[in-house]
């Protein structure tokens, strides 16, 4: 990650990769075909890490009134601990949109959170007895979501992260969840109607 951060990672070569390693370069290519599958796995191993933390999040934490969208933000909060998670790791941010990587990393982490968002809406809302009607597809709420935070983690490093991870994650809440309820369309069990706005 350092040298993608000195030279982006066009310039930087295999043997570079070795010596700041330590390591031969048959050492590299017993584990990797090329810099960029050392990439993704960084990524990848990053990402996953992020999304089973999100995964392991109560129910109850993604339940938003508007007077909760104002109050002070739980530690648990999902949207918050991505936010923080970017901040931890600033680095491999900066390399995914910004370290002359190619689309395939940026495509990559937007497919992980995608999969992860619709794979939570399948299982843990179900697993909660919880069931969900969406208005619109599922993967296009997925991926909508995915861009949306792609986008605003892009611009928030961009300006060197000047708002705190806490202001950023009101900032999105207030811009995202209002809708996302409208189209979600969560209902329980036990009930036929719609769940009130509090969720």
């Amino acid at each position: 990650m350092a040298l993608v951060l000195e030279k982006g990672l066009e310039a930087v070569t295999i043997e570079d990769i070795a010596n700041r390693a330590d390591v031969g370069r048959t050492t590299f290519y017993l584990h990797y075909k090329d810099k960029e599958d050392l990439l993704l796995e960084c990524i990848n191993t990053t990402i996953e890490d992020l999304i089973t933390q999100v995964s392991n999040i109560p129910i109850s934490e993604w339940k938003l009134s508007e007077d909760e969208l104002q109050a002070s933000i739980s530690p648990k909060n999902p949207i918050l601990l991505i936010f923080q998670h970017v901040a931890d790791n600033a680095d491999l941010y900066r390399i995914i949109i910004h370290g002359g990587s190619t689309s395939q990393t940026q495509n990559r982490v937007r497919t992980i959170i995608a999969d992860a968002v619709a794979n939570f809406l399948r299982c843990r809302f179900e697993d909660d007895g919880l069931t969900f009607n969406p208005i619109i597809p599922l993967e296009v709420f997925a991926n909508y979501f995915a861009g949306s935070m792609m986008g605003i983690i892009t611009w928030w490093l961009d300006i060197d992260m000047t708002y705190s991870p806490q202001e950023m994650t009101r900032m999105f809440q207030k811009l995202f969840f209002p809708g996302a309820r409208n189209v979600i369309g969560i209902t329980y069990p036990e009930f036929t109607t719609t769940l009130p706005p509090d969720l």
